[in-house]
């Protein structure tokens, strides 16, 4: 079988490149195996002496595809099915650049960040529990990633000088590999003072373990609350946009957000300028 190959380049894997990088890879081989092709066949069931003859680029794409009508962006799938590529040149013994796929097939149209409404906020917020409020309250006001958020402890939240600390720890390393210091609005310092202390994390469950369904909580409330698309990076988003109409330079936000570089940031400008000339031109013609 294929998946008996698995560990071992994993465990490679795991000693060559970032802990960050590991999980994502093994996170996606173990979703690629038990991916569901159209015919009803798992790829897992293929072995590693017919793999060439019997995994196909159709394949490949019709995984993208899969991933997507999953509820996956675009950009995450073309992601996804690379990485698993990456797997399967190393079975095949492909050189680099080789393979059933390329980099070409997993472009993408870059979509302006998608932002919530002030009206989408108070019905999000309306529909949290006090827990669930503290925890997007966060992601709203410090622009976290979901990750930050889940890794965050005590020892980062500096009350006095009201700021947090994005830093490495055991098992985490910030996505950038860079630390950073965020400036937090008063009012969320208040909000995170409420919650309880039961072991390291900011963030834990009800039983002591660290706080990890941002993602799934965030589709409940949505839900519930009747706003689409809710997602933890949606208020990310909305945090950079925020910022940047409000003002705030560019290079600070790109601080505060933690971006390598500059351009990533601009994404989140060109956002702020858009919903800001809307409201303009909304202005205009509604005078008259």
């Amino acid at each position: 079988m294929v998946s008996h190959t698995l560990p071992a380049y994993l465990e490679e894997y795991r000693l060559s490149q970032s802990e960050e990088s590991y999980e994502l890879m093994k996170q996606t081989l173990g979703e690629f195996f038990g991916y569901e092709k159209p015919n009803g066949q798992h790829v897992r069931g293929f072995t590693s002496t017919n793999l060439v003859n019997r995994i196909t680029r159709l394949d490949m794409l019709q995984y993208k595809a899969w991933l997507v009508e999953k509820g996956r962006s675009v950009r995450t799938a073309g992601n996804k099915m690379l990485r698993a590529n990456q797997y399967l040149r190393t079975v095949m013994k492909l050189k680099p650049g080789e393979g059933l796929v390329t980099v070409k097939d997993a472009k993408y149209v870059e979509l302006e960040p998608e932002v919530y409404s002030q009206s989408e906020l108070d019905a999000f917020f309306a529909a949290c529990n006090p827990f669930q409020f503290a925890v997007f309250k966060t992601l709203l006001m410090s622009g976290l990633r979901k990750q930050e958020l889940e890794n965050l402890t005590l020892d980062d939240v500096d009350y006095d000088a009201g700021t947090l600390k994005v830093c490495a720890k055991e098992g985490f390393r910030p996505k950038t590999w860079e630390e950073r210091t965020v400036e937090l609005p008063s009012d969320l310092l208040e909000i995170l003072k409420t919650l309880p202390r039961r072991n390291a994390y900011v963030f834990t469950t009800k039983t002591g373990g660290r706080y990890t369904h941002a993602w799934d909580d965030a589709k409940t409330i949505g839900k519930a609350a009747g706003v689409k698309d809710a997602h933890p990076h949606k208020f990310r988003a909305t945090y950079a946009t925020k910022l940047l109409q409000s003002g705030i330079d560019l290079k600070t936000v790109q601080k505060l957000l933690g971006h390598k570089n500059l351009e990533s940031t601009m994404r989140y400008l060109a956002r702020a300028e858009s919903i800001t000339v809307r409201a303009k031109v909304d202005s205009v013609f509604n005078g008259h």
